[in-house]
């Protein structure tokens, strides 16, 4: 995953070579970046806050003030492009937004693990509850149903399991809710990644540059890629 001013340089050699890639600079940040397209899906996604890195004081008094808003709710930290879902207890995930010592110990720790991989800034999230799917065999972070569907000029192109632990339900989610925000994505080729809430009905995880989203271990990589090429030739 390339930084977006990494991502401009390899857009300007290639343009110089006159190879145009799929997005442009700015459509790659917007899908890249939550805080970027937070806008459009901020309905269909899970409340989110954040801070720039430079904004992140030594006594974290600015982070405490903005999980205020979550209250005593649990939340999930990430930078603007990843978290450390792995390292689910020690620095991703807080029981309670009001427990300045976890708070501060969580963030501290996801702060230590990106070192200079961080992007950006933090992002603080509403914790919601999806219907469990299993525990992740290696880190035991719980998996819900959750799927990866790759859009291309506003329409789904292909959909996969995005895990490969668990059962899924033979019935794939019902996309209808998500196609009016899709087409509002300022992007050529996206993923949403999206996910059952234990209440039946969908969210959005999160968006991704397609070009830097990883398929699916379950996905076909040729149905994907032929459709690919069917859809812009």
């Amino acid at each position: 995953m390339l930084k977006p001013f990494l991502y401009q340089k390899l857009y300007n050699a290639l343009l110089a070579q006159n190879i145009e890639l799929i997005n442009t600079p700015e459509k790659y940040a917007h899908c890249h970046y939550l805080p970027e397209s937070y806008e459009v899906i901020k309905d269909f996604t899970p409340l989110s806050v954040w801070l720039y890195k430079e904004e992140i004081d030594a006594s974290f008094e600015s982070v405490h003030r903005i999980v205020n808003r979550f209250g005593q709710s649990p939340i999930m930290i990430k930078d603007f492009v990843k978290s450390r879902k792995h390292d689910w207890n020690e620095a991703c995930y807080i029981p309670d937004a009001s427990d300045k010592e976890k708070v501060q110990q969580v963030t501290n720790r996801f702060l230590e693990l990106q070192q200079d991989e961080l992007n950006e800034g933090i992002v603080f999230r509403e914790f919601v509850k999806l219907q469990f799917l299993t525990h992740h065999s290696q880190s035991n972070m719980p998996l819900s149903q959750e799927y990866r569907v790759f859009f291309l000029d506003g329409e789904p192109m292909y959909m996969a399991n995005y895990w490969e632990e668990g059962q899924y339900d033979d019935t794939p989610p019902d996309l209808q809710t998500f196609l009016e925000v899709a087409k509002k994505i300022k992007s050529r080729f996206f993923t949403m990644d999206i996910a059952k809430l234990e209440n039946g009905s969908w969210t959005i995880l999160e968006l991704g540059d397609a070009q830097v989203s990883a398929l699916p271990e379950q996905a076909d990589t040729f149905e994907f890629f032929t459709k690919i090429k069917g859809n812009l030739t």
